[in-house]
């Protein structure tokens, strides 16, 4: 199925040829982690990119048509630049399906939709016209013409081609044949039209306007199915191509790259071979003539009777149906049927799934896409937002376009598969494919940027303050298999579009009422510049504390105990534009759950005792109910996660052994980097958790403390507050840089709303290396006791980091922080437990 005509290498697109499949899929997949490859969607919340009235709004999109099948320009690129064969090159855009043959025979019916409820005017300068069926001629030109319905007439004349204006009366010079009320005519040639070089001697037929064109085989006048005037062309398969394949490949692709154009041309060849004989379209005739099917031009055109003939058949195209005669694509086996193997100018760098039966190709990357000559590969247009508006009136003045569903492959998740139009009096939602028919896009992979609204966080505002919350009552530990809250890459739980700068996305965890605090994992994916999210209860005035530090497209996870607002919400921040993940492990409340007791930290497992790093998939059993550990009876933990050199980008999972692994992150890795966070976990009946390894990379776990009947301190969930900043024009806590190796004395208790030394038992906060010259780690632990040998905050040169730490305090209310490098040091806390 063929779009624009790619021929013109270096010049704008003449025109597009859309063919729609009759089914539209939207892609059910669930998110698997806050890993950086994007999940599809379906989500049940629109995604608002808000406009103003007359607002120009930019899309950027990709390829050009429906993506089925073959690209065009993609097989130029295999070709050309990759060096592949036609064989190849249709493996890759035609899964599911092999090579097969037809008779090189075979017959192909064409309607011609220029005449359409016209008559069937037929001219030949050589007068070789005859009548199938009827004994006299030749003539030079044949008019038939519907008597009565489903009765035709015909006139011939075989002095001088002549094209009468349809309807008009046919005077001197013309004979009605002797006929026998056919019910169709057949107008032939008394040459061999596949052989003959000369396009005078070819069966031309008569268009509006005078123009004709030459078709080799049989013309034929018939009905269609309720009684409308049709002509068609009944043509050898082989001949109908070389019209074909020189409109929708240029032939002078034949000889780029040294010759390895004409890999490109074969393979059309068998693509537009195969989805000719596929097609079904009529009883009279399989296919058409116009880009809904394939552009068919015939073998030769003239502006009037008399002039020159101009060529659509070309030799270097000619060449390439000849070096694939009789080849198609079957389905299955080389006895299956012939594959409806659809193709484009452009799929963008990734094709569409078939849907069809005898199109069932998968979906895959294409590569061979990206070719420098390709104009369709990326492309951008302004739409203004009055012009939207036109085309779906009952919305009034377009207020925000929300795309609700992508098919999941490739830039932005894919193609549109659905987006809502929001509108002042109205809303619609439509397909990707409709919107792009509507608005003249080049295919239904596109994204919508840009906005000329004063609000851009429209649906992400900040909720109205209401004061400061009560003092949340101590609270006990429920923790649960990990849910997701959020993913903005797919939709769950709020709109699908990525959290801009200056935005906040309110998180519901339905739990109002009953918990005061959730213990969350928030991850910052492929943020545009380096920042900060703030986690914070709604309702409140944000407070200057984070709990991620952003690395630009890089993903970042940090993991809290938040307090919840009244309602059950709490709000994520963010100072750039990112896409953003919530992972839920439990909550905290006042009438269940189990206590938390706090340990100085101590080692529970750490893979570097065995030089290999575990394998990718791995699942790693880590005994944490031990002598010196937790003890008999704890339910859950507090650990600190480490990953070391991991070797490629992706994630581990911290769960119970025994459940099936939650499809969320508790830690997201970067090649040949180490990154900690915290999570807080239940225990299987063993005692034990699981850590699952998306990418090989070592692992070590710590234990902060233990859940259970036996624990004896409750959590009390504040508003974030900072209680220390040590760089110069803050000066909180502690003032000045932190020398590499010194350990300094922070004191917390009644500090931001902390109790008294003699009450609090330990602090949760987010510690964070600001700055770091180079890499290395912050180790936190309770003054007066030993400095553990291990660590809580990992970092590397250039960037900040931070983790969430529980730890005790001691007797006089302190933490003590030492830091392995020089660099600044930033505390938030959250919480204490008492």
């Amino acid at each position: 199925m063929a779009f624009y005509n790619p021929q013109r290498a270096h010049a704008t697109p003449r025109r597009r040829r859309y063919h729609l499949m009759r089914c539209s899929m939207i892609g059910l997949v669930a998110a698997v982690s806050a890993a950086v490859i994007a999940a599809p969607n379906s989500p049940a919340t629109p995604s608002p990119i808000p406009t103003a009235a007359d607002a120009t709004i930019t899309i950027d999109g990709h390829g050009y048509g429906h993506g089925i099948g073959l690209s065009q320009w993609g097989a130029y690129g295999y070709a050309v630049d990759h060096g592949w064969t036609a064989p190849q090159i249709l493996d890759r855009y035609y899964g599911g399906t092999v090579a097969g043959a037809v008779p090189v025979d075979s017959l192909l019916t064409v309607r011609l939709q220029g005449v359409d409820d016209q008559q069937t005017a037929v001219v030949s300068a050589t007068g070789g016209l005859v009548i199938v069926g009827y004994a006299g001629g030749p003539w030079k030109s044949v008019v038939a013409r519907e008597m009565s319905q489903g009765v035709y007439g015909v006139w011939v004349r075989s002095d001088i081609e002549s094209c009468p204006v349809d309807g008009a009366a046919l005077g001197a010079g013309w004979t009605q044949l002797p006929l026998t009320s056919p019910s169709s005519v057949t107008i032939s040639t008394s040459v061999d039209s596949n052989v003959t070089t000369k396009y005078s001697d070819l069966a031309s037929v008569c268009y509006s306007g005078g123009a004709t064109k030459a078709y080799r085989g049989a013309i034929r006048a018939v009905n269609g199915p309720i009684g409308e005037n049709r002509t068609v062309n009944e043509v050898a398969v082989e001949q109908y191509l070389r019209s074909v394949i020189a409109k929708e490949m240029s032939p002078s692709w034949a000889a780029a790259g040294g010759g390895k154009g004409s890999q490109a041309l074969q393979a059309q060849a068998v693509a537009a071979r195969s989805y000719g004989l596929a097609e079904g379209r009529t009883a009279y005739a399989k296919t058409c003539d116009s880009t809904s099917c394939q552009a068919y031009m015939g073998a030769a055109s003239r502006t009037a009777v008399g002039g020159a003939f101009t060529q659509v058949e070309y030799p270097s195209t000619d060449a390439a149906v000849a070096a694939t005669a009789g080849v198609v694509r079957r389905v299955g086996s080389t006895s299956g049927p012939v594959a409806y193997t659809q193709f484009s100018a452009s799929s963008g760098g990734w094709t569409a799934a078939g849907s069809s039966q005898l199109g069932p190709f998968p979906a895959v990357q294409d590569d061979g896409d990206d070719v420098t000559l390709n104009p369709n590969h990326n492309w951008s247009v302004a739409i203004s937002a009055s012009s939207i508006a036109a085309k779906y009136p009952s919305i009034g003045s377009l207020s925000s376009i929300s795309i609700t569903g992508r098919n999941g492959q490739g830039d932005w998740g894919g193609r549109v598969t659905q987006l809502k139009l929001l509108g002042t009096v109205g809303s619609v939602t439509i397909t990707g494919d409709s919107f792009k028919s509507a608005m003249g896009l080049k295919s239904n992979w596109f994204n919508v940027r840009g906005t000329v609204n004063a609000d851009p966080c429209v649906g992400r505002n900040e909720p109205p303050i209401g004061g400061n919350l009560p003092a949340a009552a101590g609270a006990q530990f429920n923790p649960i298999t990990p849910v997701r809250l959020i993913d903005t890459r797919d939709g769950t739980g709020t709109n699908p579009v990525r959290l801009l700068s200056g935005c906040t996305l309110v998180v519901q965890t339905g739990l109002a009422g009953v918990a005061t605090a959730a213990s969350v994992n928030v991850t910052a994916i492929n943020p545009t510049v380096a920042g900060y999210l703030t986690v914070y209860p709604c309702g409140v005035t944000r407070p200057t504390a984070s709990v991620v530090q952003t690395v630009p497209n890089r993903v970042i996870a940090g993991s809290t105990v938040v307090r919840l607002a009244a309602d059950g919400t709490f709000c994520v921040f963010s100072n750039g534009d990112l896409d953003v993940v919530v992972d839920m492990f439990g909550s905290y409340s006042t009438t269940s759950g189990v206590r938390f007791e706090p340990i100085n930290p101590v080692r529970l497992y750490d893979s570097r005792t065995t030089k290999a790093p575990p394998a990718a998939g791995t699942v790693i059993r880590v005994p944490v109910v031990r002598a010196g550990r937790a003890p008999s009876g704890a339910t859950a933990a507090a650990l600190t996660v480490h990953a070391i050199g991991a070797t490629g980008n992706g994630f581990l999972t911290v769960y119970p052994c025994n459940a099936a692994r939650p499809l969320v992150s508790s830690l997201n890795t970067a090649v040949g980097t180490s990154i900690t966070n915290h999570v807080e976990v239940a225990l299987n009946g063993a005692g034990e958790v699981c850590v699952y390894l998306h990418t090989s990379m070592h692992v070590v776990l710590d234990l902060s403390g233990w859940f259970g009947a036996a624990a004896t301190t409750k959590y009390f969930a504040i508003t974030p507050v900072r209680v220390l900043d040590s760089r110069p024009d803050a000066n909180i806590g502690l003032a000045g840089a932190f020398g590499a190796g010194a350990n300094r004395a922070l004191p917390l208790a009644g500090v931001g709303g902390l109790p008294a030394a003699g009450t609090m038992r330990a602090v949760l906060a987010e510690v964070t290396a600001v700055g770091p010259s180079s890499a290395g780690y912050l180790t936190v632990h309770a003054c007066l006791t030993p400095v553990p040998s291990l660590s809580m905050v990992r970092y590397i040169a250039g960037f900040n980091a931070a983790t969430t730490v529980i730890g005790p305090d001691d007797v006089s209310g302190r933490w003590c922080v030492l830091s392995s490098t020089t660099l600044h040091v930033v505390i938030d806390v959250s919480g204490y437990f008492a």
